[in-house]
Order: structure tokens, then sequence, then C-alpha cells
């Protein structure tokens, strides 16, 4: 051994050794942390309770699910692109009982169904779809547009389902919900604000879409049990349209005031609002009295047909027409990864209305996350507000999931499965405590993680989960996986626990939803859905959720078989053009010198 590979394979022993070292300081002190981290943590789930939320929330015991899974897929073919994206579904039905829930039905061949896009683009057409303008010029990211393709359909899909057939009450996806809405959300201000949108200026029943119908109905979500949206911080403008939605009359600015606003606070910031209402956004009648213009109010019905429209034209797309392209008042337009995110966006928010409205369980499952909000900010809180005494700090990992799976290994012998930790608001997850104690009328003192703004409250609720271990040797368990779901009034209760936020305007106070001692019984039935459907002796499902097995295969298998199809025809197409040839093939270099190296190798 050469002296330059004795160095190297010393240095990473040494690397390796510190690292080993290391991980064990983190068990150790998982060790000392275990009551603490047990704290968070609820074993089982109550039968009883999953059944009486089963019939608040869905009005009987026995309802249909859908399961939805996607795949994507991208391909190069000379000077083209070619773009895949589908999801796939499995239904079947679940029965809650007294002794827990059964699920049935998953088998039969009438319970799969699909939707999906197979779309090719000439490579220099790439910036019109997946580039984003900076300040350097247009950025390509061609992975982008697969991954909202498929983004895209799994919801598209989950939606056309609970439309088509209203017995269908539990709906799971194999992604996050909270994480997918605060990033489209974020995502979409910057799209809107360049004017470029697709959907905007499409005409419908409605009126044709605005820009500033796509900014409230982005933001504008209401909900008026769950005092949706909230009186603060970027919230304040969207809570003044949806009074005066509601109030349906014309009203005096000190009026408006008293009537949302308590004790008359933040009274500035709500007439600075209501003029911009006037003079940036055009959606106040001209007066001194407050009042929406008449078409103000249908803002939701433009944007959900524009969306369903945009979102129909690309996985059911006309014959002759190209599934990106669009013709809006008679030009031709491209669809681009941002207008992808946008649809997904008020598809995402339509699957919510049908939450609220339809009695309908809507769940999202993460299977590997690197969040850490419940042990450096839920956990803060709750010290704070003495709900949980934690003896020393938090343990040093790199995630909840990674803290949660090494202490379910750690604590094997005495904790069971099926358990979930507390649940807590997705709002958390932009929440940065600044104190140990609370302040004066026992809130926390709280800012936002990233330019201080703190998302939604009382929209999504998180928790993770673990729902199998080995009868015959408790440390081998399935893997934590977390799920979040929507926050359904009269279920889930909040006010608890009190975070008090300044944004440099004033003090705002957020009241999440925070799991402190009883739990709602929307998660005893979650845990009942999940455990019913994760024991499945099959090693990559089991303690995971089969019917989204099943639909993750279905989405790889009938890929497989696309693929050669789609592929082999946009080469038949290419090869018949008449077209030079010497153009059609002309690669990149950098893909001429690999094949060229690739033969001399050979």
């Amino acid at each position: 051994m050469s002296a330059e590979h004795e160095r190297i394979v010393g240095s990473v022993r040494s690397s390796t050794q510190k690292l080993v070292g290391k991980f064990g300081e983190k068990i150790d002190s998982l060790r000392r942390s275990s009551g603490a981290i047990r704290s968070l943590i609820r074993e089982g789930y109550s039968a009883d309770k999953a059944l009486f939320a089963a019939r608040s929330l869905f009005g009987g015991s026995k309802v249909k699910f859908v399961a939805v899974d996607g795949t994507m897929a991208q391909d190069r073919q000379l000077d083209m692109i070619i773009f895949y994206a589908g999801a796939y579904a499995y239904q079947g039905e679940l029965l809650f009982g007294w002794s827990g829930c059964r699920m049935t039905g998953l088998n039969e061949e009438t319970t799969s169904a699909s939707i999906s896009s197979a779309i090719p683009i000439y490579e220099e057409e790439e910036s019109s779809v997946a580039g984003k303008v900076t300040e350097g010029g247009a950025e390509i990211d061609p992975a982008r547009l697969p991954s909202s393709l498929m983004r895209l359909s799994e919801y598209y899909l989950a939606m056309k389902t609970l439309e088509s057939d209203p017995s269908v009450k539990v709906a799971l996806l194999d992604r996050t919900l909270a994480g997918d809405f605060g990033h489209l959300v974020w995502g979409a201000r910057e799209w809107l604000e360049s004017g470029h949108s697709i959907m905007e200026g499409i005409n419908t029943p409605f009126g044709t879409v605005s820009e500033s119908d796509l900014d409230l109905a982005r933001m504008l979500i209401p909900n008026k049990a769950l005092s949706l949206p909230p009186l603060r911080s970027q919230f304040i403008r969207y809570a003044i349209v949806e009074y005066l939605i509601s109030a349906g009359k014309e009203i005096s600015e000190d009026e408006l005031i008293s009537a949302i606003s308590k004790g008359g606070e933040k009274a500035e910031r709500i007439r600075r609002e209501l003029q911009r209402l006037r003079t940036d956004y055009g959606l106040l009648e001209p007066g001194e009295k407050c009042r929406l213009k008449p078409q103000a109010g249908a803002y939701w019905d433009r944007v959900f047909f524009a969306a369903k429209q945009v979102a129909g034209h690309i996985f059911e797309t006309p014959p002759g027409e190209h599934p990106l392209i669009m013709k809006i008042g008679g030009l031709e337009r491209w669809i681009c990864s941002d207008d992808l995110d946008l649809v997904s966006l008020f598809v995402l928010q339509r699957l919510l209305r049908l939450s609220w409205g339809n009695g309908v369980l809507l769940v999202g499952l993460i299977k590997d996350t690197m969040a850490y909000e419940l042990a450096r900010s839920v956990s803060k809180v709750l010290t704070a507000t003495k709900k949980v005494r934690f003896r020393g700090s938090m343990p040093d990992f790199n995630s909840d999931k990674a803290l949660l799976q090494n202490y379910s290994v750690v604590e094997a012998k005495s904790l069971n499965t099926p358990w979930r930790t507390i649940e807590y608001d997705s709002c958390f997850r932009t929440v940065i405590p600044l104190g140990d104690v609370p302040t004066a009328g026992h809130g926390v003192k709280v800012m936002g993680a990233h330019k201080n703004v703190i998302s939604n409250e009382r929209t999504f609720i998180k928790a993770y989960i673990q729902l199998w271990h080995s009868n015959s040797d408790p440390i081998i368990r399935s893997h934590v996986f977390a799920y979040d779901r929507p926050c359904y009034p009269g279920l889930d209760s909040h006010g608890g626990v009190i975070l008090i936020h300044e944004d440099g305007e004033g003090r705002n106070t957020i009241e999440p939803v925070l799991e402190c001692d009883e739990g709602s019984p929307v998660a005893d039935l979650v845990m009942a859905a999940l455990s019913s459907m994760a024991g499945e002796v099959i090693p990559e499902a089991l303690g995971y959720n089969f019917p989204l097995f099943l639909a993750d295969k279905k989405a790889k298998l009938v890929l497989e078989g696309a693929r050669q199809t789609y592929l082999a025809t946009v080469a038949y197409e290419l090869a018949k053009s008449r077209l030079d040839q010497q153009i059609l093939f002309n690669t990149k270099f950098r893909d001429f010198r690999s094949e060229i190296e690739a033969i001399r190798r050979g």
C-alpha cells in the first residue's frame, strides 16, 4: 500500500471513529431524555373515540376510501425531452366499530383509477416551461417540471374521485399536505406579481380571472368556525375581504374595525389595507363606506373554474393539441412549472374545502422528512408553558424522525406500537421560540423562521407515527412516518397555548392547535384507519400503508409499459418527418463525446 493510500485509509478510519463516537453520545442523550420524549408520545388509540369521530365527520361508521400515489419520468430523445407524470389510485372500504377499524374490498379490479400525461418538448423550449427568470438570466431546472406534474396529477385525481363519488370519505396521499401548501403559497406570490400566469385572463362563466382574483385565492381560505383567516400580519387584508363578503352590505371603516378587531387594535393597519384595496387592487366601491365591488366575492368561482380547465387540458388533452400549450385570448401560451404549482395550490385548496364542507378525512402520509419542529419548536413552547418538564435539553438529532426512530429502538421493550406523537399545528414549522418562560398573559414569544413570517395556523395538523413491531423481537420495528391532515372545527380545539409574535407593526396573538392533555378524536380516527392498513406481511409495506403501496406499484408498472410506447412513438414521428436528419441528430457535444468514449472503451 502506498503512502498516499495509507494516509487516506487513516483519515477515513479516524473520521469514522469520530462519527461513531458522536452517534454514541446522541444515543446516551436519548436515554437521559427518555422521560421528556415519552411525554410527547401517545400509545395506541381509542376505538370509541375513533367511532365517535367517524360518525361526527362522515355521518356513519362505514365509508369508502381512496389512496393516491404518483410517478414521474424524464427522457431525452435526440433534441427532444419527454416528460411523464401520472397518478394512480386504489379504493376500498373502512368499517369503524367498538373494537377498532377494519379494511375491506381492496382487491377488486374496479377499485383502481388513474390519470397520466406524456409531454414532448424541444430542448430549445425548455426555458419556456422549466425556466425561472433571475438577475443572471433564465435558470433552467428540468427536474422541476415532472415533479410539479406529478404533484398536480395526485391532487387532481384525488379531487376528481371525491367530486364524482360523495361516498368516498377518506383520501390518502403519499405527500405532505402542509409542506406543499406552505411551499406553494410562498412560491405563488412572486409568480403572480410577474403578471405571467396563464390563469390570468381566462374567461369563465363567472367572469375573467384577474391578478387580484388569484392573489385572493392564494391566501384566503375562509372558515368562520376556525377563525380563518386570522387578523394578523400578512392575513389582515384577506380578513377584511372575507368579512365584507360575509356582510354583504356597506359599512363604515369604524364599524369594520370594531367588528373584526378586538378593542380597535390594529386600526391603523386596517385603514391602510382598506386604502390599498381601493387604490391598488380596485376591489372596493368608491366612497367613504366599505363595500366590495359586485364581482369581487366570486373570486374563488373564477379561479377554481380556471384551475380545473388548465388541469383538464394537461391530463385530458383535446386531440391535435399539446398538453402544455393553451390558447388564452386567441394566443397560444406555454403552461410552465410555476403555472403547474399555482394550479396545484388551488386544487389542494379545493380538497381542503371538501374536507370541511363534505366531511372528508384528508391525510398526507410522509415517508421521509428532515423536519425538526417537534424537537426544536414544539418542545420549547411546551417547556415554556410548563406543559412538559424536560430534564436537560432535547437530544441533538438532525430531524424529528431520526430522534423518534432511534428512541423507539432504545426503548423498544417498553414502547408498544401503534403509537403517535402529540398532534401539533403545522404553523410550528415556521416558528422559533424566543424564550423558555411565558410572557405576561401566559403567551410564549416567538418569531418567524424566515423573514419573521409565520404561516397559517389552524389549517393543518401534524404528528409522527410508528405502526408495527415484531412480537418476537420488539427491537425490529417499522419506520417512523409522519402524517398531516386538516384541522376540523368542532373536533380539534385551540387556545390552550398562546404565541406572541411581533412583526414590526405591533404584537400578534396566535392560537395554534397543540395537544397538551386530551387529544382530538380525529387523531384516534386517523390512527384507527392507518393501523388497519399497515399489517400486510410484505417487508416494504409492513408498518406503512398497503393501499398506497399498491398505488405505487401500479404507478411504476404502468410507467414501465408507457415509457416504451411513448418513446417509440416519438422516435417514429421524428424518423418519418421531412426535416433534415442531420438537424434532428445534432446532439450536444458532451453527449457526442460520451458516446464516442463509450465506443472506444467497448
